[in-house]
């Protein structure tokens, strides 16, 4: 008897799926219809419209033009206050070119005794006097309290250049202190400026004194006299910026 062999029956194994497309997260379908297909669509323009918009926003903020900071106003002595008796030169009168150590801004430029050797900035205290042997201190104080000393700048940046008369000579008897602003901006507040009469020596009473302030872009002076009085040895003038 001949046995007769019968291959073995395979079982089915799984549905195949569809391959998947490059860029496909593992396990993913493709798109088997139009309705998968427009949705993928959708999907892919949903992610897409978020970045064009940043990118879009980043190409205008480059091509807006920024204002530049409105300038800031001009440096004015506010709520002024001077000692009794003392007259205020508000209006600059030329009288010709500059003269040296006379602390009087001669040709109105702003500038106070320019060309002398003296420092300036944009803000300049200076005194003169005629009477060599006396000695006038010039004493200015920042809106801290400050006071400008030679060679030794305030915080806000007020120092003294010079202090007349030295025994030393070095001020050949022309006898001026002057007091400016190193650099930048000045601080604001308020300023205190004293004149004084330290010592009258063999001068005669009164000692005229001319003191001329430089604030921004214009000047002020006056004439003050002092004598040795606990009411008229020094006479100040205040003001805020």
């Amino acid at each position: 008897m001949v046995d007769s062999l019968q291959p073995p029956t395979q079982s089915p194994g799984p549905p195949r799926r569809a391959p998947r497309a490059h860029g496909d997260a593992p396990g993913a379908l493709a798109p088997r219809g139009p309705r998968d297909r427009l949705a993928a669509a959708g999907a892919a323009i949903a992610l897409a419209v978020p970045r064009a918009a940043a990118l879009l926003a980043l190409l205008v903020a480059g091509c807006i033009e920024v204002p530049p900071p409105p300038p800031r106003p001009p440096l004015e002595p506010k709520d002024l206050q001077v000692s009794e008796g003392v007259g205020l030169e508000v209006a600059c009168t030329p009288t010709g070119v500059e003269l040296c150590f006379d602390a009087h801004d001669n040709n109105c430029n702003g500038v106070i005794d320019e060309g002398c050797g003296l420092h300036t900035g944009i803000l300049q205290f200076t005194i003169a006097w005629e009477e060599a042997e006396a000695d006038v201190d010039l004493n200015v104080y920042d809106p801290t309290g400050e006071l400008a000393r030679v060679g030794e700048p305030t915080a806000s940046g007020l120092m003294k250049d010079r202090d007349c008369p030295r025994v030393s000579g070095e001020c050949q008897e022309q006898n001026v202190e002057n007091v400016f602003l190193t650099e930048g901006e000045p601080a604001r507040g308020r300023y205190r400026v004293v004149v004084r009469l330290d010592k009258l020596n063999d001068a005669t009473a009164p000692v005229r004194v001319r003191l001329s302030a430089r604030i921004g872009q214009r000047s002020y002076s006056m004439a003050l006299d002092l004598s040795p009085s606990a009411a008229t040895e020094e006479k100040s003038v205040e003001f805020t910026l």
